[in-house]
Order: structure tokens, then sequence, then C-alpha cells
């Protein structure tokens, strides 16, 4: 049965209720949409807050978070005595080797499990997640000795999720189910783990929730022991949480991306500090000699929102506190606790504007172009969407046909006859159950407003993710012309800030 966390107040934990809400207030910046925070000192939790419509239940996704997930499922391997960090890989994929005609080379017979786990292959540039991702990693050239260059490598991640399965002779998450989540209070029914189409678990496809993340940060502040059970041995955890590879020649240019790796996890600019991270800013940092733990889901605008969102919590908190408990102040908790209480995102403008639903209600079809309805965008510039290598190929994806009502308090949009989006007029964020190619992330919170009297406007966001997109239905000649926005959180680049796709629909 899962433990719950004791909650305490933030004087318990060494720093006041104000300097806590001062570090909320902080993390709510321009550069980012907060959407879970939760921190706790010695076990405990002393602050936790939710932006709705994000809960504390919903699982939110990870991206590349999940990879210290699959390198926890290592450690337990090397624990247990079935896995060796200095197993070849040619060893373990020999018959993938095989079957895809893999050339062998000094390098590549050389490079073993902890190379994967520290991002040190040896390769120039990073394998294609395509549907044949193992042998494209296979016959990937490596060009530098494994072990001496930081290169990020996600296929790498796979590869290690591949090796989990070999040896445990079960599946990435049902084994972790088995022998981690149940012992440290995680749900594994609850946690979502995306599949490549040749079956193995994704990175990154991990949801989980807040929670979830910050129970895996205090195992790594444990070193791998859990109510007295050593579940992966100290020594490997304290090499986890170590620098194993230099990274200051990383081409992000993101300071805390130039600090080190460990396995599977990052160095912080903050001496003593690491962290699994995720792009958009999901975090979970660990601080050993504080004894503290920070887990935190949001949507950060790449690159540098979640820097300013880590350092946020650097100055606001981790700095912030002391080492003995700090005298109880009653009123300032009582604030601090309704202040966790009230936050929400930002909500869109409500509907004002009387326009008569027959100009819009009806079924209609798509006679040219592509409205994409399709949200699960790429993170990275481009069109390129790598979700699509998990979707579910008997659904559509690009709606074709579509169907809109209304009633006073909302307009339901339904794509392709089973996506159906309920937006509501009251600019307010409802979730609700929306069916799409990701059949397991499932929740959306839509509005619906006229922004003209020939101009309906629908933003959905998908609260599973950070991901949202607005559809703009405009009126003309008898005809609707769809004008599909996509997010993409790439401030770096703003002409790429959004996909955006055009089409034409006329009533059926």
């Amino acid at each position: 049965m899962k433990k719950e966390f004791e909650r305490i107040s933030p004087e318990q934990a060494g720093i006041s209720s104000r300097q806590v809400k001062k570090c909320i207030e902080a993390l709510m910046h321009d550069h980012a949409e907060i959407h879970g925070f939760m921190a706790a000192r010695g076990g405990k939790v002393f602050t936790e807050c939710w932006w709705k419509p994000y809960a504390p239940e919903l699982v939110h996704s990870n991206h590349s978070l999940g990879k210290s997930f699959t390198a926890t499922a290592i450690g337990i391997l090397c624990t247990q005595g079935k896995l060796d960090l200095e197993e070849k890989i040619v060893d373990l994929f020999a018959d993938e080797m095989a079957a895809y005609n893999a050339p062998h080379s000094e390098k590549l017979d050389r490079l073993t499990v902890r190379h994967l786990l520290m991002m040190s292959t040896g390769m120039e540039r990073n394998p294609m997640l395509n549907d044949d991702w193992i042998g494209e990693f296979l016959k990937q050239p490596i060009v530098y000795e494994p072990g001496t260059r930081f290169l990020y490598n996600t296929s790498g991640a796979c590869m290690l999720g591949a090796i989990v399965e070999k040896k445990a002779g079960m599946g990435l998450l049902e084994f972790l189910d088995r022998e981690l989540f149940r012992k440290i209070g995680i749900n594994g029914e609850d946690f979502v783990w995306l599949k490549f189409k040749n079956g193995y678990y994704a990175e990154p496809g991990t949801f989980s929730k807040t929670e979830d993340n910050l129970r895996l940060a205090m195992f790594y502040l444990n070193y791998g022991n859990w109510n007295g059970e050593q579940i992966v041995s100290e020594e490997w955890m304290r090499n986890a949480l170590s620098i194993q590879i230099d990274t200051a020649e990383n081409t992000d240019g993101v300071l805390d991306c130039r600090v080190g790796y460990g396995w599977q996890l990052w160095a912080c600019s903050m001496p003593g500090v690491f962290r699994f991270d995720g792009g958009q800013g999901q975090y979970g940092i660990i601080w050993p000699e504080k004894d503290l733990v920070v887990a935190l889901h949001e949507g950060g605008l790449g690159p540098d929102g979640p820097q300013i969102t880590i350092e946020a919590i650097y100055d606001e908190l981790m700095r912030r506190i002391g080492d003995e408990p700090l005298k109880e102040d009653p009123n300032a908790l009582a604030e601090l606790r309704a202040f966790e209480q009230s936050l929400s995102v930002p909500e869109q403008k409500p509907n004002t504007l009387s326009v008569d639903p027959a100009r819009f209600e009806g079924e209609y079809r798509v006679i040219s172009g592509d409205a994409d309805c399709d949200p699960w965008v790429s993170v990275s510039p481009g069109d390129y969407n790598f979700f699509r290598a998990f979707f579910d190929p008997s659904k559509q994806d690009r709606f074709e046909k579509f169907k809109l009502e209304f009633d006073p308090e909302k307009c339901v949009f339904t794509a392709d006859g089973y996506a159906v989006f309920e937006a509501y007029f009251d600019g307010k964020y409802h979730i609700v159950e929306t069916d799409n190619p990701l059949s397991k992330i499932r929740k959306t919170a839509s509005t619906a407003r006229f922004t003209d009297p020939d101009t309906l406007e629908i933003t959905t966001k998908w609260v599973n993710s950070w991901f949202h997109n607005v559809i703009l239905f405009r009126r003309e000649g008898g005809r609707l012309l769809i004008t599909t926005s996509k997010d993409r959180l790439q401030e770096a680049v703003p002409e790429k800030r959004y996909t955006v796709h055009h089409a034409v629909a006329e009533k059926v």
C-alpha cells in the first residue's frame, strides 16, 4: 500500500512560508507556464501546488526526464547481478547486428552499457529514431573513442530500455512496476509509457504525476534505499549522482547543460546538486547535502525558459533554506496555503459576441489544404512530429471531416467522428476526455469564442502535457477557412514559434 508523505510547514524544513511564496511567484515568469511544483526535505513535503486545470492526479509529459526511470532499471539489474556495465553492445544486440547487417568496427566493439548511461557513445551525430531505430543506432558510425566525448543521445537511452527488457525478460514498465514502483509508492497503472512500433518502450515517452517524479528523486536522495530495502546499491547511486563526463563543450548554450553529466541525469550549476531533466522544464532536483528534493512540470519557452525556472528555484528556495527549523509563523503559513490553492494558468477571454450558431454549426468536409488538428508537435524547429511514432494507425490524425455543434455554454467540435472537443464560452478550462491517436493521453481543456461575427476560435490545452493548439474557423463565401496553430515553445526562433496549417472546408 502506498504510504503518503508527511506534510510539514516550510518553517519545519528550515525556510519561511513567506520565502516559499516568493519562490512560487518567481516560477510564474513570462518564459514558462508552470503546471506543478513540489518540494520535500527529510522525506516530508513542505510545499505543493498545481496551476488549474493541471492537478496532482494528472500524469504529465516528462520528455527526457523519463531517461532517469530507465537508468534506474539498469541500476536494479546491476544490483541484482543480472547486468554488468562493461557488457558490450555488440554482444547484447548480436541478433540485431546480424538482422540489420550492421558492420563491426573497433570502436563499436568497445561500446558498453556504461557508455550509453553517460552519453558518450563516440558518435558525431544522433541516429534517427524511426521504426528501425535499433538498426539506425547499430549502423551509426562511431567517430571518437567511446567514453571520451559527450553527445546527448536519445537513441542510446532507448537502447538502455531494450537492454532492460532483454535481461529482465519483460517490458521495461512492467519490470519497474514490480521492482520499484510498488515499493516507493508509484502507481504503475496510472503511469503512462508509450511504445515504439517494435514493442519497446520509448524515450521520451513517459507521463507521470509530479509526485511520482518527487518519489524517484527521493529514492536517489536515499541512494537507492527505501524503507530499509536497498533496491539499488549505494555505490551505483553515488556513481549516478556524480559527474561521469564533462559537458563544457555541449552545443546547448544553457548554463545547466554545460556543468557535467552523470548516468542519465545532469549536474547542476549549483554545486552538489543533480537533476532529472526533460524538455520544456520537467525537473526532479536532488540535493543530497541538504536532504532536499524538488519536482516540477511546466511548459518552458526554449531554450531559456527552463533555465530561468531552475535559477528561480536555486535563488528563492535552495539558497534560502537553513540547517535548522524556524519559528512557526501561522499567519504566513495560512497565506501560503491559500495561495497554493488559488493558482491557475491564465484563462482565455470569454465570448462576448452574440452570434447566431446556425452560421457555423453543421457537418463539414475538408476540400483542400491540411487542417492538421493533431496537437503533438515536435519540440524542435521544423515540422517533424516525433510523437507520430506512437500514434494508433487506426485513428485519423489529420481531420478530413468534422462537426460543429453549439449550446449556450459551449461549442462541441467533433473531428472525424471520434475526437470530441468540448470548448466552453466562459474562457475557463474545463477538463474533458477527448479521444485521439494517442489513446492513453486523453485529457483536454478547451475554450471557444467568436473574435468577430465571421470567426470562431477554439483553443485547446492537452493537459497531460504542455502542448496547446488554436483553430480558427472563418466563414467566407459559404465555406470555412481553417487555420490551425500548434505551439512549439521555441522562443529562440520566433518564426518557428508555431506550426501553422491552412485548409478549406464546406458543408456536407
